[in-house]
């Protein structure tokens, strides 16, 4: 009897996760443009919508436009006081294994380079792989703002899951070998995809909270 109830529980586990699993929810643009005159509020915003996300910028660089987040442990449908998932789907996925989410803001100028020519006809323009880059504090003129939000899982070596309770789960004793080359450490983080959903929707709160245009 106990065996045929635990069986029906798993069946209803299953067909939920697999309802989750196939639904999927976008909404917001995947760029935003804006005039170098909102860039001081566009970008302020960019750092208040992160905090807010529980991703903690750490790296802040005005000129070139750059905002790196610290990681954040992505929230599982058994953790609502965490950031929500973004998508059904990505909320069975931290459910199932711990994960966590990094962002990172580029903010651009749009123009178009010209095409030029020297007197022997050889292309002539802009050094695009100089490291020098543009000051965008002083530049003026049509911007851009794209948002990347990357997903790591952790993954630990020699995991064995129990078949009935969580406390039967075992974990294999790695011993260090003895050779010099750095050995590979138990657990680790490894990038998985990309949270387009969260990308999109981070860029529609800043632009409902900024006047772009």
């Amino acid at each position: 009897m106990v065996i045929g109830m635990l069986q029906v529980m798993r069946l209803v586990l299953i067909t939920l996760f697999t309802i989750c699993a196939g639904c999927s929810s976008s909404s917001g643009p995947s760029v935003l443009l804006l005039d170098s005159a909102s860039y001081t509020a566009t970008f302020d915003a960019a750092i208040a919508i992160a905090n807010d996300g529980g991703m903690k910028p750490v790296l802040l660089d005005r000129r070139s436009g750059v905002i790196s987040t610290d990681p954040a442990i992505a929230g599982s449908f058994a953790e609502p006081w965490k950031p929500a998932p973004s998508t059904p789907r990505q909320g069975l996925e931290n459910t199932l294994a711990l994960q966590r989410r990094t962002a990172r803001f580029e903010f651009s100028p749009v123009e178009t380079i010209p095409i030029a020519r020297d007197e022997n006809g050889s292309l002539i323009g802009p050094d695009l792989l100089s490291s020098v880059g543009q000051d965008l504090t002083t530049y003026a003129g049509p911007m851009e703002l794209r948002v990347w939000v990357y997903v790591d899982r952790k993954y630990t070596q020699g995991i064995r899951r129990g078949t009935w309770t969580l406390s039967s789960e075992t974990v294999t004793e790695i011993l260090p070998a003895q050779q010099p080359w750095e050995q590979v450490s138990g657990s680790f983080w490894t990038p998985i995809t990309r949270d387009v959903a969260r990308e999109e929707a981070i860029l529609a709160a800043i632009s409902a909270s900024v006047p772009l245009q």
